[in-house]
């Protein structure tokens, strides 16, 4: 079986960590795998140290006619026996421009609005909320499923834990870290204004916020006028995010929306105790007690959670042993690979 996986985005967040993790569990299952997206860029890169080919297609809007035709050739050239479509621009653009070959999309986020998925003959989404939120719209429930996300599990551990503390200035610190662009819906606004009362007990707490983005200088206002900026490291978009990770005591998740949340498992897989808040697949993620759920947009529960898992060590063990066991297990990508191409099967 041939598949071609259509993506509008280069980058390498959740969805497009997706998109290469499919595809290295559909080769070794024996399937031929293809990827078009737009330009060259950190995901091309990617494909290419992995040997999985791929075809630049035209950037442009969802109607944009050379962008469409581009598509088009893509299409015609790679022959695929099933069409993967990634996130809502490129479900629409493949079925502007493909009625024979059958499509799976991928929703990654909520849905607001069914007009993507009209000539897809099923949609995966990665959480239940997510596949609440399209049925609710109408969508027909037999159409569409819940496959988890998975992360490679073996390139997460804590081995280089004492390596990369000193390397980064860690040694004395209790690491509370985070793993998400600098958007509001990602939440890490709560957890600076946790930190506060936070560190009157843990005067040692650094919280680390990996990732990039818009709210990066209103954050910074934020820990100055709080009087906290000496308690927070903003590192930006990395590369060693599994390193990072290593050096980690308590992982934190604020966010107020989450489709699935990626970086949430892979710190499960590192083996790390997590907190994460009521959305995406978060709340299954720590349904066997695998990490601690808390509403979103709430301080004081950041702050006991916290708390909680610094003063009692063995809680923090017992939840970072359930984490990696459960990463390792019920999101394992083996799973996520038989599930998926059950639904490619189920449709040629």
């Amino acid at each position: 079986m041939k598949v071609l996986h259509v993506i509008g985005s280069v980058g390498v967040g959740g969805a497009e960590k997706h998109v290469l993790d499919l595809c290295l569990q559909q080769q070794a299952l024996g399937l031929a795998v293809h990827v078009a997206l737009p330009a060259v860029g950190a995901l091309s890169a990617t494909l290419v140290q992995h040997h999985i080919a791929y075809t630049i297609v035209r950037a442009g809007s969802r109607w944009h006619p050379w962008a469409l035709w581009s598509l088009r050739c893509a299409i015609k050239d790679a022959q695929p026996d099933i069409i993967h479509a990634h996130m809502l621009k490129s479900a629409t653009m493949v079925g502007r421009v493909n009625r024979h070959i059958p499509c799976v999309a991928t929703a990654h986020n909520i849905v607001k609005h069914t007009s993507p998925f009209v000539h897809c003959q099923h949609v995966i989404c990665v959480s239940e909320m997510v596949r609440d939120s399209l049925c609710q719209l109408g969508y027909p429930p037999e159409k569409c499923s819940v496959i988890h996300n998975a992360v490679e599990t073996h390139a997460f551990s804590t081995a280089k834990r004492d390596a990369v503390r000193h390397q980064m200035g860690w040694q004395d610190a209790l690491i509370v870290s985070c793993v998400a662009r600098l958007v509001p819906a990602k939440g890490q606004v709560y957890a600076i204004q946790a930190l506060p009362e936070l560190v009157q007990v843990i005067p040692n707490l650094k919280l680390v916020l990996i990732g990039d983005g818009g709210d990066r200088h209103k954050l910074e206002q934020l820990a100055d006028t709080l009087n906290v900026s000496q308690h927070i490291e903003m590192l930006g978009a990395r590369a060693d995010v599994t390193d990072l990770l290593a050096a980690t005591d308590i992982y934190l998740q604020p966010s107020i929306k989450e489709g699935f949340c990626i970086a949430f498992l892979e710190a499960m897989a590192t083996g790390l105790a997590c907190i994460g808040t009521q959305t995406g697949a978060i709340p299954s993620m720590v349904a066997n007690d695998s990490g601690i759920l808390i509403p979103p947009a709430d301080v004081p529960a950041i702050v006991d959670t916290v708390l909680r898992l610094t003063q009692d060590l063995a809680l923090r063990k017992l939840y970072a042993q359930a984490a990696k066991t459960t990463a390792n297990t019920v999101f394992s990508p083996e799973r996520q690979a038989e599930e998926t191409v059950a639904v490619y099967q189920s449709l040629v």
